[in-house]
This record gives C-alpha cells, structure tokens and sequence, in this order.
C-alpha cells in the first residue's frame, strides 16, 4: 500500500468517527429538548395531567431500592421471553415446514396472510374467556403478535435465497437439513434479525396490554394501578421503564445484527 492510500484510509477513518461523534452528540442533544420540552410540559399541564420529570427520576429511583420496581419489571420480561420465544418458534419453523411443500404453501398462504389483518388485541378478552386469567392469554397475545412479523420475514427470506446455492449444495450431497442449516438460514439471516427489531418490542408492549385487563404484577398492572388511583406520576413510570427496556432491547439487537451478520460485504455507512 502506497504513502497516498494510507493517507487516504486515515482520512476516511477519522470522517467516519467524526460522523460517530456528531450522531452520538445528535441523540444526546435531542434527548436534552425532549425532557425540557417535559418539564416545561409538565409546569403548564399540570401534575394531573403530565408527571414532572425530576418526580417520576426520584419514584424510579426509590422503586429500584425497595426491589418494587424491578419485580414489576420481571415479571413483564419473563412474559415477554416466554411469549417472544412461542412466537419465534412458530414463526420461524414453520416457513421451514412450507418450503418443502409448495402446493400446501400455496393453498394456507392467502389464509395466513388474511390473518394478519386481524386485530390481535380483540382477541384478549376471548383469550381471557377460553384461558383464565393467569399468565395463558397474556402469552398467547405475546405469541400471536411476534409470530407474523417473523413469519413474513422468514418466508421472505427463504423464497429470496438464491437457487444456484441450494442446487450447489445438493450437488455436493449435502442433506435437506444441512442444506435448511447452512444454506437457507445463514442467507435469510438479515431478513430474520430486521423480524426482531420488530417482534421484541412488540413482546414487551403486548405484555404490557396484557397485564392491564389481567395480572396482579408487572409495569402494564403497574400503570393500570396507578391511573386508578390518580397516580400520574406512577403512570409515567411505567412508561419511562417500559420505554428504557425498548432502547435496551433495541440496542442489543443492533449489537447482535453486527456480529452475526459481520460476514457479509454491506456498507453500514450507506448514505441514503
């Protein structure tokens, strides 16, 4: 590599930080109006109307401490796994199960995809009435609402493979389920982890749903609870949790896109 090249690398290395920074000091900025924008809010609101937002620093602070808090926010999680990985199971193997029949993909598709247009959240006081009240119909909603959008993005996935590696790898001898294993999924990959950013915040807001017409625990009975007692800043507390497991969630998935998808030859600095 040439005095020149090196020359250039180091100048796009240090554009590319540059740009870091100024996305970093961006959020940061944006994050600063937001919450002045809720205090100033919250001063002509009203305590009624808008929690101050020093309060609902201070509740969340002391539910933290007393162990309140973070047991409401295990239970909605633990709600949320489970039902995000019924959902994902579904979603994911079945996809699989249809590849190998076409005639059957064809005649269930136009059914499957009609019943995405059901409302899912209609479905909870049947759900309530066929279940109980315990942890069942909060985890079937769970479990409906994270299967469609990995469902779609599997079965996307998988009919965008390419068709010259399928047939390389039968050439080669390989089994239907090394070819499902190694071919397949590692090429859908990326359809499956946009799925995520998707189905995980749906898991925690349905779990949420959930817990306001049933549960005795968790941040959705939490919110619920307090707006029956006038708590308002209760109610944002609930939120601001619910909201900070969204970003964490979110920002774990985006860690995870890159190391697993590190392979392929993408330009993460796309302009568009």
């Amino acid at each position: 590599m040439t005095t020149q090249d090196g020359a250039l690398d180091l100048a796009e290395s240090t554009k590319v930080k540059w740009r870091q920074y100024a996305v970093t000091a961006g959020r940061i900025g944006l994050a600063v109006l937001l919450l002045l924008a809720w205090k100033i809010g919250a001063e002509r609101a009203g305590p009624l109307y808008v929690a101050d937002p020093v309060l609902v620093a201070q509740r969340i602070v002391t539910g933290i401490s007393s162990g309140e808090l973070l047991y409401h926010i295990y239970v909605t999680l633990r709600l949320s796994v489970i039902g995000f990985a019924i959902g994902c199971f579904f979603g994911v193997a079945l996809p699989f199960v249809l590849r190998r029949m076409p005639r059957v993909t064809n005649a269930v598709e136009p059914y499957i995809m009609a019943s995405v247009g059901v409302p899912k959240y209609a479905l909870v006081p049947l759900f309530i009435l066929w279940f109980g009240i315990d942890d069942a119909p909060k985890l079937w909603l769970i479990g409906f609402l994270v299967f469609y959008p990995v469902f779609i993005a599997v079965f996307a996935g998988i009919r965008n493979v390419d068709r010259r590696l399928v047939n390389m790898a039968r050439v080669a001898g390989a089994s239907e389920a090394m070819i499902s294993r190694e071919v397949i999924w590692n090429s859908l990959l990326s359809f499956f982890m946009a799925s995520l950013k998707i189905a995980l915040p749906r898991a925690v807001s349905a779990a949420i749903i959930g817990e306001f017409l049933v549960g005795d625990a968790g941040l959705g009975y939490l919110i619920e609870y307090s707006r029956q007692n006038f708590d308002t800043v209760g109610v944002f507390v609930g939120i601001v949790v619910a909201t900070a497991l969204v970003l964490i969630i979110n920002a774990a998935l985006v860690w995870l896109d890159r190391r697993v998808n590190a392979w392929r030859p993408t330009e993460r600095d796309m302009q568009i």
